[in-house]
């Protein structure tokens, strides 16, 4: 009995496929050896603090960038969660709160559409957590810090922001955003602190959250209400990460998660899982290389969220009162 249990043990996994350390103590030496890291990139100035995160979510800073080609070959679920390991990136805050002089995280997904080019929800940066003191950072699955350097673009309306990292040593994914609803699709997160958790799924549905315009589908005004449902799995945490095809192409990211019931307290009858297409993201990144065009986003969403008698310094919280009473992860 004990060589069969421990010829078990030692064929539980291969070689390349990560053992994740969900102990207490382990997740605990993996916040100090972050802490320590990020203290000597806080005091060398390397971080882009939060007070001016806030300040680029309003004014963002565009920068041209060219994207990776969607790929045409299909790979096996064992290669699409390897896939989705080395390229899957941490997205979030460092940040000392008003009761203690420890550093926290509050971190979700993002993923690369350059080099040095990140994508996530816009509520990953927009958060509402009180610091006294935070850094935006991105990490990536070897535990490596880049430096956030600006906020290239945003949408409120979308939950979608570009942001640019210091060096470009990260693995891009494709965006693509040529998706048929039942089309098998993934996703590589960290949900609920559980983290690297590959699951798959299908598209269930493509919808507007908005009364569409004339060809919504060609405009990034129209766009940024297009949303998608899809059957994989996430939860609180997962937010930015992204949604692929079987190809290894973004077609997506996170950004909601709703459960369908008669009322307050009345069990669930579906849990809807809603992403942001590739299609928007897309059209929000090719907008970078027009200043003008992502003045004008800025601008638009400004007003849309500005109460007719509140000043334009109050538009922030104003859109927090404002976002979907669905949660958002």
């Amino acid at each position: 009995m004990l060589s069969v249990l421990a010829s078990i043990s030692v064929n539980a996994q291969t070689a390349e496929t990560e053992i994740v350390d969900h102990t207490v103590p382990g997740r605990r030496a993996w916040d100090d050896a972050m802490v320590k890291k990020l203290e000597v990139m806080i005091k060398e100035k390397k971080l882009l603090e939060s007070k001016e995160c806030r300040k680029q979510l309003k004014v963002n800073r565009p920068k041209a960038i060219t994207l990776p080609e969607p790929k045409t070959k299909a790979l096996s679920t064992e290669e699409l969660a390897e896939l989705g390991r080395n390229s899957h990136l941490k997205v979030g805050y460092c940040y000392l709160c008003e009761k203690c002089d420890n550093w926290h995280f509050n971190l979700a997904g993002g993923y690369a559409i350059s080099p040095n080019h990140v994508v996530t929800c816009d509520h990953v940066i927009d958060t509402s957590i009180t610091m006294r003191e935070g850094y935006l950072v991105v990490i990536d699955a070897k535990d490596q810090i880049y430096p956030v350097i600006a906020i290239n673009a945003s949408s409120d309306k979308m939950d979608a922001a570009i942001i640019e990292i210091e060096g470009d040593g990260l693995q891009p994914l494709a965006l693509q955003p040529e998706i048929r609803q039942g089309s098998a699709v993934y996703c590589f997160s960290d949900p609920m602190k559980h983290d690297g958790y590959f699951s798959d799924g299908v598209i269930n549905r493509f919808f507007w959250q908005r009364s569409p315009g004339k060809d919504p589908l060609e405009k990034l005004d129209q766009l940024r209400f297009l949303r998608f449902n899809c059957s994989t799995d996430w939860a609180p945490g997962s937010s930015g990460s992204a949604v692929f095809d079987s190809c290894g192409n973004a077609v997506g990211h996170v950004s909601e998660i709703a459960s369908l019931s008669k009322g307050k307290g009345a069990p669930a009858f579906v849990t809807l899982h809603k992403g942001i297409p590739a299609k928007g993201v897309k059209a929000l990144a090719q907008a970078m290389t027009n200043p003008e065009d992502i003045a004008q986003l800025n601008a638009t969403e400004a007003k849309e969220n500005r109460p007719s008698n509140q000043p334009a310094s109050k538009l922030k919280k104003q859109a927090a009162d404002q976002k979907s009473t669905e949660k958002k992860e």
